[in-house]
């Protein structure tokens, strides 16, 4: 049976103090389907959302978002299994909403991109991203309480199929003071090197990397961004991507 690309994302899993984040969350969703299924999934996608009073979240109002290749039958299974862990594993006062459909029923992209750009920076209702969801042939829904996590998990997958939007999950330690840019595409999770400016930087500039190494979701790809320093080169500093 043929497979195609699938968008999996949830949002709102989580409450203050609780001992699994939603980011903790879609990793294990991912680690099951990569287990269970034999199937590499994508690098999990951190998407920012709309801070306001009128919207329910713990700390920060992100939705985690990954993608992979499944049949029919596959993310139906799938889909059963992320509700049932949804139901067990999201805090008790939590909202969980999931998103999950494949890339090629999606009927307006653009359309559904603007609905993402718009949960960026306005208060959006369920009863919209219901009916942006259902125009755009994904499957969306709601496991606890309110439910009002549709908004975002719907959102979370509007802009990790934009390809501009977005901070990967994790991040990653080096041994070494320094490296070239060579040196670091060759890391599993990096895909480009730009300067701060987004412009690729060449593989032979030397990068200090005593800090995390945390990356950016731009034009598709896993992209760690630098900037000038006092000895050349370094890593932007994780405060200073939450304009991704």
């Amino acid at each position: 049976m043929k497979s195609f690309k699938t968008y999996i994302c949830i949002d709102d899993t989580d409450e203050i103090a609780y001992e699994k984040s939603t980011g903790e969350i879609a990793e294990e969703i991912k680690q099951y389907i990569e287990d269970e299924f034999n199937i590499a999934c994508s690098l999990v996608t951190r998407h920012q959302l709309f801070l306001h009073e009128d919207i329910p979240y713990t700390s920060h109002n992100s939705s985690m978002c990954f993608t992979c290749s499944l049949t029919q039958n596959q993310k139906e299974q799938i889909k059963e299994f992320i509700i049932q862990y949804l139901n067990k594993y999201s805090a008790p006062t939590s909202q969980p909403g999931l998103c999950i459909g494949f890339d090629k029923d999606i009927a307006n992209k653009e359309e559904l991109i603007n609905f993402g750009l718009d949960a960026k920076e306005k208060v959006l209702t369920k009863k919209h991203a219901y009916e942006m969801a259902l125009k755009q042939g994904l499957d969306l829904s709601e496991h606890k309480n309110e439910g009002q996590g549709v908004v975002g998990a719907l959102a979370g997958v509007a802009l990790r199929v934009s390809g501009f939007d977005g901070r990967v999950k994790g991040k990653f330690e080096t041994k070494k003071e320094f490296m070239s840019v060579e040196e670091l595409l060759k890391l599993d999770f990096i895909d480009e090197v730009r300067f701060k400016n987004e412009k690729l930087a060449s593989n032979d500039i030397i990068v200090k990397t005593t800090q995390a190494l945390k990356t950016v979701f731009l034009e598709h790809k896993s992209v760690l961004l630098i900037q000038k320093c006092e000895e050349g080169y370094e890593v932007v500093k994780k405060e200073d991507l939450k304009s991704y």
